[in-house]
């Protein structure tokens, strides 16, 4: 029974090695134990941040006959140096940025490369050498902007809506009698594989009779508003546009059709008219991009902008604190602390802006802007 236990070993190659590096020690020895190896811990000197294990021996990801993995972990960058938070879990990396003895602030952006709540990039990058106690802005992925619409021609609703779900769409049951299987998907629009953005209502056909529902009030309500109330009894909604006589009808809902209380079928649509604001005057300098984001008293917060690079090596930013008309603003209640660009190493460039404002800063008062200049040559943002 022996000489057949060794054979059985020999053939099956050794124990393959997690993979455990950027993790904390406690959370990485968990896992190599439940592999069945025993750890042997050692401190280096590594552009990780400090605690996180750098590499192990042998290598992750390889199988080995032993029971014994050393694990390196980082006691930090050479001295003045920032670590390396690139590809990091976001939560993980701004706590060991700060054990570190940094200030961390985490800006929040798109990336179709990185997957989400993961660090794209850090500003200034991993190995530069910045003084402690300096801003450390961390831009951590919130996943793609856009998707592919699943196929769910056939599948029960609750696992069509659940699909949906997973990949960050919205869904509007409408009854179809008569089409496919009964409390099956019949149809949808968008069709399969149809690249949308996130958040976006998939329309799905589901053979079901339909009931006579009562049409809801959505007059004052917001867009996104309305059309929930109005999705979630399987009508269909529609929107048209009207030019709003003031700033409180922008985005609003003004009227709709059929009026609240009329009794239809389901699947039917309800019209409703949004309030827009006027048409702006073209500037008459050249396109830029500008977005401005609103601030709220006592608080460091990270701002930013993606923009694609298309020909210009470098984009000119820079951010500004604007005061609004209506409230007063106390002048240095808001300041840019920090900004610049972070290149993503997808073609696109992330602005950021760090704005700290004092207490005495009143909501409402101001807002901070990030501008991008127009390029100077040929190409564009």
């Amino acid at each position: 029974m022996a000489t057949i236990a060794m054979a059985v070993s020999a053939c099956g190659g050794g124990k393959n090695v997690p993979n455990v590096i950027g993790q904390e020690f406690p959370a990485g020895q968990k896992m190599l134990n439940l592999a069945g190896f025993k750890t042997s811990p050692l401190k280096v000197i590594s552009n990780r941040p400090i605690g996180l294990i750098a590499s192990t021996e042998p290598s992750a990801n390889t199988t080995t006959d032993g029971d014994r993995i050393k694990v390196r972990i980082s006691g930090g960058p050479p001295p003045g140096q920032l670590p390396e938070a690139a590809d990091l879990e976001g939560g993980l990396a701004a706590k060991a940025l700060r054990d570190s003895g940094y200030r961390v602030q985490v800006v929040n952006i798109t990336s179709a490369l990185v997957p989400a709540g993961r660090v794209v990039r850090s500003s200034p990058p991993g190995g530069a050498k910045v003084r402690k106690g300096s801003f450390v802005v961390l831009l951590v992925s919130g996943g793609a902007r856009t998707t592919a619409v699943p196929d769910l021609s056939g599948q029960p609703l609750s696992a069509a809506a659940q699909s949906l779900q997973l990949a960050r769409l919205t869904v509007l049951v409408l009854p179809a009698p008569g089409i496919g299987r009964p409390g099956h998907v019949g149809a949808q629009s968008p069709s399969p594989g149809q690249v949308v953005s996130v958040g976006t209502t998939i329309k799905l056909w589901v053979n079901r009779p339909a009931e006579s529902v009562v049409v809801p009030k959505v007059t004052g309500f917001t867009g996104g508003s309305a059309s929930a109330r109005i999705g979630n009894l399987s009508l269909e909604p529609r929107f048209v546009s009207r030019r709003a006589k003031s700033n409180a009808e922008i985005g609003v809902a003004l009227a709709q059709s059929p009026p609240p209380g009329s009794v239809i079928m389901q699947g039917m649509p309800v019209t409703v008219v949004i309030g827009t604001p006027p048409p702006q005057q073209k500037e008459k300098r050249p396109p830029a991009i500008a977005t401005s984001f609103g601030l709220r008293p006592g608080r460091t917060e990270g701002f930013s902008i993606v923009y694609a690079l298309g020909n210009c090596p470098s984009g000119r930013g820079a951010a500004s604190i604007v005061p609004t008309l209506g409230v007063p603003y106390k002048q240095g209640s808001a300041v840019v602390i920090q900004q610049g660009p972070v290149a993503l190493g997808d073609g696109t460039v992330a602005q950021i802006a760090v704005v700290k404002t004092t207490d005495a800063f009143l909501l409402g008062s101001a807002e901070v802007a990030i501008r991008i200049s127009p390029c100077p040559r040929s190409g564009s943002f």
